[in-house]
């Protein structure tokens, strides 16, 4: 029996499946251990982000047809730079 969970995917055999399912390495040499003073130098992404969260909310929102072809230019994301910069303009007006 061959499977597939999407119709653009190439089919794969059940031996393939079963392979990757059972699947497993012991070889970490390419992700070395980190020694505590490496781990330290590390930057978060989002340094001003404070492991902090907000929950989303699903909105209709309606924008001028310019600033939507402009988010989305970017590529994907469009949706997070727009929170990103809503945000920025909450943060300012404080």
């Amino acid at each position: 029996m061959m499977k597939t969970t999407n119709s653009k995917l190439p089919v794969m055999s059940d031996e393939r499946i079963m392979e990757l399912k059972n699947f497993k390495t012991k070889d970490y040499s390419d992700c070395p251990e980190q020694t505590p003073a490496q781990l330290q130098e590390f930057k978060p992404k989002y340094p001003d982000a404070h492991l902090y969260k907000p929950i989303k909310q699903v909105v209709q929102l309606r924008l001028d047809a310019d600033i939507l072809e402009w988010l989305k230019s970017e590529g994907p994301g469009y949706q997070t730079r727009a929170n990103a910069i809503l945000r920025q303009a909450m943060l300012q007006a404080d």
